[in-house]
């Protein structure tokens, strides 16, 4: 895992984007923020992109402190809380003495 500032750019050709972008910033009242538009943009992709093997991987990841909540948080959105419930219904239900349910 490399250690970059949360600061590092993501450089891409814009192109249009940024073009219609700027354009957007021109005439709209008090401008738009570009950056938090691709922020969030690159954020919802990378989430839409992620199979559910991705998400299960990036949650191992962070469990075992390879990957901070934050970053595991941005990936998973929403879902980071309900696969914590998960884990923690399965550790729960995995803990429960069963012996009462066998004939």
């Amino acid at each position: 895992m490399s250690e970059e500032s949360l600061d590092d750019t993501i450089e891409f050709r814009a192109g249009l984007l940024k073009e219609v972008a700027t354009e957007l910033d021109s005439v709209h009242l008090g401008g738009v923020n570009i950056s938090e538009f691709a922020r969030e943009g690159l954020t919802q992709m990378l989430r839409r992109t992620m199979t559910d093997d991705d998400k299960i991987a990036i949650y191992e990841r962070y469990s075992s402190g390879d990957l901070s909540e934050d970053a595991a948080r941005v990936l998973l959105g929403d879902e980071f809380e309900l696969v914590q419930e998960d884990i923690d219904a399965f550790r729960e239900a995995s803990e429960d003495d069963t012996s009462d349910y066998l004939v």
